[in-house]
């Protein structure tokens, strides 16, 4: 999965346009970052990633960057 088709399901995900996505951006200051965003996240980096996150991985996920390096681990 390329950098840009990652970016493109993050932006799906918090319901924005891909220029908004930049990776020092913490994920609390987009509106649509909730409990669903989190499921959508676990679930891109489950089907991409191939493993599926515990809770505290989610926890430390803060920026847009951290979510890009979860989908590459």
């Amino acid at each position: 999965m390329s950098i840009e088709e990652k970016k493109e399901v993050l932006a799906d995900i918090l319901e924005v346009d891909i220029e908004e996505i930049v990776e020092d951006r913490e994920l609390s200051t987009y509106e649509a970052w909730d409990s669903i965003a989190v499921l959508g996240v676990i679930s891109v980096i489950n089907e991409k990633a191939g493993k599926f996150p515990h809770a505290d991985d989610i926890k430390k996920l803060k920026t847009i960057g951290d979510v890009l390096k979860a989908l590459d681990e």
